[in-house]
C-alpha cells in the first residue's frame, strides 16, 4: 500500500511540474528580452513593430523584442515588409530596432511586388534578426531590396538565417539575403540557396547586386555561403556587389554563376574597396557581356574572386588566401579572359583550388586548414562542401554547379 501511495505521489508530482512547465511556456509576452512576444501566425507576424495592441494587452512596438513558435505560410499574399511604428502623415515609417528570433521555424510563400524601397520580411533593421527561415521567396523592388531585409541600418544584425528558392528583381542595392550592409552592422553565419538575384530594367541602374547583399557599404559579412544565380550591370558578386573602403567578407563562398552586362564583375564581390579575405569561389562560369581588353591586367573589371580592386593613394583594397575553383570559366563578351600569372592568393582571381580539396575526398582538412573556416560556425566533411552549424532540422546540401 505504502508503494503504491508513493508512486501515486510521485506520478502527481510529475504532472504538477509538467502543467507548471506548460503554464510557464503559454504564458503571453511582454516584448522584454526574456519574455519575448510569441509570434505564431500571420496576424502576429503583421503586429510586429506595428504598434498595435496585442492579445496580451501590450503594444507591439518597433524597440520590442519577439519570437516565432510555429511555421507560417504567407500564402503569396502580396506582404508589407515590417519597417517599425505607424506611418506619419507622409506615410513614412521608422525602422525595427528590437529583436526577432525566428526560432528555426519557416515562413514559407514571402510574395513582395512593386517598385518600392527598403524591400524585405523587414524593410529597415538597426535591431537584431536571428534563426528566421524563408522558403519560396518572390520579391520585386526598386532600391534596397533583400529576402530577409532591405536595408540594415548602422549597429544592426542578421545571423544563422536561410533562404531558400528565392526570385529577386530590382533596379539597385539588392541581394538574396539583404540589399545594403551600412556601418558597421554584422551579417553572419547566413545562407542563400537555389533561385535568382537578377535586374528587373535594361537602364543603367542596375548596379550593386549580390548572392547575399547588394552593397556591403562598411560594415561585415561573414561565414556565409550563397548558390544562387547573380545578374546585373555594374558591381555585380556572388556574395556582395560592393563591399566597401571599411568592409569586411570574410569565410564566405559562392557557387552560382554570376554576369554582369557590363563592368566590375566577381565570384565573390563585384568591386573592393575594403578586405576580402578566406573567401572561395566555387562558380562554373563568371562573365561580363561588353567587349574589352582581355587581358585583365590592363582591363581589371572581371575577376574569379573580385573584378575590380580599388587601388589609390587613399583607399586600397586588401586581398589575402582567397580560392578560386579550378577550371572556372571566365569569359569577356563570351571570349576566354586569361589568367596570366593573376592566380594568387592575394589577387583578384584568387588561387586554384581543385575538386579534391573542395568537395572530394579532402575537404573537411583544406577547408579548416588551407581556408580557414572556423570550425565554431561551419560543419566540415571529407567528401562535402561545408555547411553552417546552428541549423537544426534544416537539411543542407549546396549546390556546386557544373
Amino acid at each position: 500500500m505504502k508503494k503504491q501511495i508513493f508512486i501515486l505521489t510521485a506520478i502527481m508530482v510529475v504532472m504538477a511540474g509538467f502543467v507548471a512547465c506548460k503554464k510557464k511556456s503559454d504564458k503571453p509576452g511582454d516584448g522584454s528580452p526574456g519574455n519575448p512576444f510569441k509570434v505564431a501566425n500571420v496576424a502576429d507576424l503583421k503586429r510586429v513593430a506595428s504598434d498595435e495592441t496585442g492579445p496580451e494587452g501590450l503594444k507591439w512596438e518597433r524597440n520590442k523584442h519577439y519570437r516565432q513558435v510555429a511555421d507560417i505560410n504567407l500564402n503569396g499574399e502580396n506582404w508589407n515588409p515590417i519597417r517599425g511604428g505607424t506611418p506619419n502623415s507622409s506615410g513614412t515609417t521608422g525602422w525595427f530596432s528590437g529583436s526577432y528570433d525566428g526560432g528555426g521555424y519557416t515562413i514559407s510563400n514571402l510574395t513582395i511586388s512593386g517598385e518600392n524601397y527598403d524591400v524585405g520580411l523587414f524593410g529597415n533593421v538597426d535591431g537584431t534578426i536571428k534563426n528566421v527561415r524563408l522558403n519560396i521567396v518572390r520579391i520585386s523592388g526598386r532600391q534596397n531590396v533583400g529576402s530577409v531585409a532591405g536595408f540594415l541600418r548602422t549597429g544592426g544584425t542578421i545571423e544563422h538565417c536561410s533562404v531558400n528558392d528565392i526570385e529577386i528583381s530590382a533596379y539597385s542595392y539588392f541581394g538574396g539575403l539583404v540589399g545594403i550592409v551600412y556601418n558597421n552592422a554584422t551579417v553572419n553565419a547566413c545562407m542563400v540557396t537555389k533561385g535568382t538575384v537578377t535586374s528587373n530594367t535594361a537602364s543603367s541602374t542596375q548596379y550593386l547586386i549580390g548572392g547575399i547583399a547588394g552593397q556591403n557599404t562598411n560594415g561585415t559579412i561573414k561565414n556565409c555561403y550563397a548558390t544562387v544565380h547573380v545578374t546585373g550591370r555594374l558591381q555585380v558578386g556572388g556574395i556582395t556587389g560592393e563591399n566597401g573602403s571599411n568592409g569586411t567578407v570574410q569565410y564566405c563562398y559562392a557557387t552560382g554563376n554570376v554576369t554582369s552586362t557590363n563592368i566590375e564583375v566577381g565570384g565573390i564581390v563585384g568591386k573592393n574597396f575594403g578586405k576580402t579575405l578566406n573567401c572561395v569561389a566555387l562558380n562554373n562560369r563568371i562573365s561580363k557581356q561588353s567587349a574589352g581588353h582581355l587581358d585583365v591586367n590592363n582591363d581589371p573589371v572581371i575577376g574569379r574572386i573580385i573584378g575590380y580592386n580599388h587601388v589609390t593613394a587613399s583607399i586600397t583594397g586588401t586581398m589575402n588566401n582567397n580560392y578560386a575553383r579550378d577550371g572556372m570559366t571566365l569569359t569577356a563578351n563570351e571570349a576566354i579572359v586569361p589568367l596570366g600569372a593573376g592566380a594568387t592568393l592575394t589577387g583578384v582571381h584568387g588561387a586554384d583550388v581543385n575538386e579534391i580539396d573542395y568537395t572530394n575526398g579532402n575537404a573537411d582538412k583544406w577547408w579548416s586548414g588551407t581556408a580557414g573556416f572556423p570550425d565554431s560556425e561551419w560543419l566540415f566533411g571529407a567528401s562535402f562542401v561545408p555547411r553552417l552549424k546552428g541549423f537544426d532540422r534544416l537539411i543542407q546540401d549546396p549546390m556546386v554547379y557544373h
